[in-house]
């Protein structure tokens, strides 16, 4: 079965990046786990470093902790919300073909998680929070990652056209 690839260029590197289904993990380095987070309501939350650039919660795994350990850490750090449940939708595997990591092979894991938010109490590098509709998340989503992401969101089965 051949799985969704793309070619990614993203702060002065280039990165091949291969789609694998949940049940097929693959090599490289463990570079944490990103989800897309319901409400109850059916929104997204997005978060910001800057309030500038918007992406949905996400981060890298700390020694010995589990993708699922990871996402709920960083969802609780990030957006200041608990994951009541996850799914896992699959793996990103991303190679540096170009830049400064050329070579390196990293693995993200990326789950559907249903989530309540919590008050907005940010201690780490995030400074706002958004909660959005679903038709709102083409807006808030890295550009250069576009592609994946709406790979990721028709494996959740959130797809969403662009307006």
């Amino acid at each position: 079965m051949q799985h969704p690839t793309w070619q990614i260029n993203t702060h002065q590197q280039t990165w091949y990046v291969r789609w694998q289904p949940a049940d097929s993990e693959p090599a490289g380095n463990a570079h944490g786990s990103a989800g897309i987070c319901l409400t109850p309501e059916r929104q997204i939350v997005v978060v910001s470093q800057n309030g500038r650039d918007w992406d949905v919660p996400a981060g890298r795994s700390e020694v010995g902790e589990s993708w699922a350990a990871t996402l709920q850490r960083e969802v609780a750090e990030e957006a200041c919300a608990m994951v009541q449940s996850a799914s896992l939708l699959g793996f990103c595997q991303s190679q540096c073909l170009a830049g400064t990591e050329q070579g390196l092979i990293l693995v993200r894991a990326f789950w559907l998680a249903q989530v309540t938010i919590q008050a907005w109490q940010p201690q780490f590098e995030m400074i706002e929070r958004r909660i959005i509709a679903l038709s709102e998340i083409w807006g808030y989503l890295p550009q250069a990652y576009l592609p994946v992401y709406r790979h990721v969101l028709q494996v959740a089965s959130l797809f969403i056209e662009v307006d």
